[in-house]
């Protein structure tokens, strides 16, 4: 399995780093590319903690007990800063979508420190997980302590039962509404996010959730951390490859690549001002 991921991570690090430069250098800034450029940041994150121990895996070298930590604090943080970010992304496209002049008046003034802060709760929450489990390559992992029942419930309760849920309704909201508006040329932030949380379910939350399930209920025997490795390489590398495939799409496939990313991810921006002319 890490045979077939090593490429799928080394593509994925490249995308990553391709839409992250893009979006800071060359594509117009909007909110919508803030968020992705910080749910990309932590894709990178992710593929280079999938490399750095496939690596030392297949060419094992002694690494200190300290970088270790480090690094699998760093995977959770990714994965955890992923998923809220791309939650509040849904949200606040939903807002735009059905409630557009209560979101003019309300939407947040400086989305870069209400990233800063997901990025700071994601820390903190993947901390906890840490302290609690010591989840993935360790030895001594005691997922039987009471501290790890209780983080891997809250878990299950705050990602399973309220964020997920969330995601999936606006989400599902706002693909049916750019399908119903018929819009020439069409709403490509909509679709983009349509597939992004789509890949995210089946690749990230879904392999998440066999994991709860095998926790509690012992007699499962699914090979979870095999499945894992792939699923989350697939989850953090596939993301920008669509926001080039949406942007091909929607212009020539000819274009350079920084076009094919600004058309897939900010085309609300023009309808957004648009009906703020109109008002």
């Amino acid at each position: 399995m890490i045979i077939i991921a090593i490429p799928i991570c080394i593509l994925g690090l490249f995308g990553n780093a391709m839409v992250i430069s893009f979006i800071s250098w060359q594509i117009t800034k909007t909110r919508f590319t803030l968020y992705i450029m910080n749910t990309t940041a932590a894709d990178f994150i992710v593929l280079l903690y999938q490399y750095i121990y496939f690596m030392l895996f297949l060419v094992p070298n002694p690494v200190s007990s300290s970088i270790s930590r480090f690094l699998e604090l760093m995977y959770l943080l990714g994965c955890k800063s992923s998923f809220y970010i791309l939650t509040a992304m849904c949200v606040e496209r939903y807002s735009l979508v059905y409630f557009p002049i209560w979101y003019q008046h309300h939407r947040l003034k400086n989305l870069s420190i209400f990233c800063v802060m997901l990025w700071v709760i994601s820390g903190l929450v993947a901390l906890v997980e840490y302290d609690a489990c010591q989840p993935r390559f360790y030895a001594n992992l005691n997922e039987d302590s009471l501290s790890c029942k209780i983080s891997v419930t809250t878990q299950l309760i705050i990602e399973y039962l309220i964020f997920l849920p969330v995601m999936i309704f606006c989400t599902l909201a706002i693909v049916s509404r750019a399908q119903q508006a018929q819009q020439t040329p069409p709403a490509a932030l909509d679709f983009t996010i349509g597939v992004t949380v789509l890949l995210f379910v089946t690749f990230y939350s879904s392999i998440r959730f066999l994991h709860f399930l095998e926790y509690w209920f012992d007699t499962i025997y699914i090979p979870i951390f095999t499945i894992s490795v792939l699923f989350d390489s697939i989850s953090s590398s596939i993301n920008p490859y669509i926001y080039f495939l949406i942007g091909g799409y929607i212009r020539k496939c000819g274009d350079p690549l920084e076009i094919l990313l600004g058309s897939a991810l900010c085309y609300e921006e023009e309808m957004l001002e648009r009906t703020q002319a109109d008002q």
